[in-house]
């Protein structure tokens, strides 16, 4: 470890340890409690902690983690995923597939029919039919602004034969089907609208879960209420859930442990210890396939740029690596994450198609050799430059979180001592991961060098893989839907994305998926921080609340109840 990183972790331990008070163990740190012999107690209202705000709550321009966080009790689909990876249904009777007859193959084409549920109404009380699943495509595909079209785009025509079929022609086989339709539209509140973000269905969508929103005090609070229309007689147990807005983890933390709230999502590895000695409160961890990393952006940093122009400086592939080599992941998950997390190596953590390759490790002599080799000469201040060209970046996170600014504080110091100057550039989450080119998300519009953030994939990794890393996700101006934000190209990752996708063999799926995130190794555009655990904390009296792997730690809120 270098002398600056020893110092920087002597800095902050010693900050850390003059700001704990000795507290008495909490009852129970296990995570999820269920109800006991006792009866379940109705009703209630549980406030919960955000230190991100949600730009939008629609579900064809969502983004944010903390978005689906607030909409999981709102906004249904057709199906879902249980904690151990298998598809259940939701709105559909069953999830289809070849055994059941709902899936049918035709040469290269596929047919998937969906049968929702008798009698489900939206929380207005109109019943929802057939024709909101084929609303829901078309709106996707429709409106501009759409954050992500994955899945979506492969849908040659929908048929509506009654209230509660509907027939979905594939132009070809595509595997990850059963999530397609994880967030349904009101086709009778939207249709007749020109620009849905400039309706009250961006901030109050309409859903058919157990709870409606029904008020959002931006900067302040959002309001979900429970819902009299919802098919589970006698759920939700809560009358309301409040998620309030804070401007840090920090301050999340204070107000769980003074009682002001009930539930915080999202603390740090680092806040553990404090609840773990907090008197009546509990932990919920849940493996989870979240990756923190750093994306390097290889085009121009300007908006809209050119998905063929090259980065001045990032566009060389030994700056990566040199940013690779400096990069001290292990130390930086020792000393700041309480070592309750392991290095990254791609964005696959979880599940079936895991993998299992590394990246390359800390090695600050090395990434000092690769820079001379590649004519990087330092100049008197330690810094850089090549062909007039001084090697320095700018480097974005989100606002109010404390861990990933003392990340970014080590990785400036160690970046600067192999001679690449990093200046820091952070802005709120809901701007830096808007997902929306209107709402000038730096990674959309490509206005970015580095950028450091999380993200979540499904059980099936495509839904990430194909918009992320195929050269046809790159944002333009003309199409904003895509996510390839390191505009990485290349051609035979292309080709085992379009293989991946368009084939049911889970083996021959899997081995293509690995091709993939070699050559994104090989290609050095991504950091692979570390996987991160997902770490929530609430009340011991706050009930029903349990983990899974694959949803948000709200995704069961109807369950929710609170022991009097």
């Amino acid at each position: 470890m270098s002398r600056v990183l020893t110092l920087f972790f002597a800095a902050v331990f010693v900050a850390t340890a003059c700001g704990q008070t000795p507290t008495t163990p909490s009852a129970s740190a296990s995570g999820a409690a269920s109800a006991t012999a006792a009866a379940i107690t109705r009703g209630g209202t549980v406030i919960v902690a955000i230190w991100q705000e949600p730009s939008t709550l629609a579900a064809h321009y969502q983004n944010q983690t903390v978005s689906g966080v607030v909409t999981d009790g709102v906004i249904e689909g057709l199906a879902s995923t249980t904690n151990d990876g298998n598809y259940v249904p939701v709105l559909a009777q069953t999830v289809p597939d070849v055994a059941n007859g709902g899936v049918v193959v035709k040469g290269t084409k596929m047919d998937v029919t969906w049968k929702l549920k008798p009698g489900i109404k939206w929380s207005d009380g109109e019943p929802l039919d057939s024709s909101d699943i084929k609303y829901t495509w078309d709106i996707w595909m429709k409106d501009p602004k759409t954050n992500n079209r994955t899945g979506f785009d492969q849908i040659e025509s929908i048929d509506t034969p009654d209230a509660t079929t509907a027939i979905v022609h594939y132009k070809a086989i595509y595997a990850p089907y059963p999530l397609n339709f994880g967030a349904l539209m009101p086709r009778h509140l939207l249709e007749k609208e020109a620009d849905i973000s400039k309706t009250d269905y961006n901030r109050k969508p309409l859903g058919t879960g157990p709870f409606k929103v029904t008020d959002f005090k931006a900067g302040d609070s959002i309001t979900l209420e429970k819902n009299t229309n919802y098919r589970e007689q006698g759920k939700p147990y809560l009358d309301k859930i409040i998620f309030k807005s804070v401007p840090s983890s920090q301050v999340a933390l204070a107000q769980l442990q003074a009682g002001e709230v009930q539930a915080m999502w999202n603390l740090t590895e680092a806040q553990t210890p404090d609840v773990e000695k907090t008197q009546g409160l509990a932990l919920q961890v849940t493996p989870a396939p979240t990756v923190e990393r750093i994306e390097i952006n290889t085009a121009q940093n300007r908006e809209y740029p050119d998905p063929n122009s090259t980065h001045p400086i990032l566009a060389d592939s030994a700056v990566r690596r040199a940013l690779l080599y400096a990069t001290p992941k292990q130390q930086i998950i020792d000393k700041l994450l309480f070592g309750k997390a392991k290095p990254g190596s791609s964005p696959v953590s979880q599940g079936w198609a895991k993998y299992t390759g590394t990246q390359e490790g800390y090695d600050p002599a090395k990434a000092s050799s690769t820079l001379e080799a590649s004519s990087w000469v330092k100049g008197s201040d330690g810094i850089r430059t090549k062909n007039g060209v001084r090697l320095s970046l700018t480097y974005a996170t989100t606002t109010g979180d404390q861990l990933r600014e003392r990340v970014q504080q080590v990785l400036v110091d160690e970046w600067k001592a192999v001679g690449i100057e990093v200046k820091i550039q952070n802005q709120p989450s809901s701007v830096l991961l808007s997902g929306s080119c209107t709402g000038k998300d730096p990674r959309k519009l490509g206005t970015f060098d580095l950028i450091m953030y999380a993200s979540t994939p499904s059980i099936d990794p495509h839904t990430t893989i194909a918009p992320r890393y195929s050269s046809k996700g790159i944002p333009t101006q003309a199409d904003c839907s895509g996510q390839n934000y390191t505009r990485f190209k290349s051609p035979d990752a292309d080709k085992a994305i379009d293989e991946a996708g368009s084939t049911l063999d889970l083996e021959k799926r899997k081995t293509a998926y690995n091709t993939v995130m070699k050559l994104l190794n090989d290609a050095y555009v991504i950091i692979w921080m570390y996987d991160r655990a997902r770490i929530d904390a609430r009340v011991t009296g706050v009930q029903g609340w349990q983990p899974n792997t694959w949803g948000n730690f709200t995704w069961n809120v109807s369950d929710w109840w609170l022991k009097k």
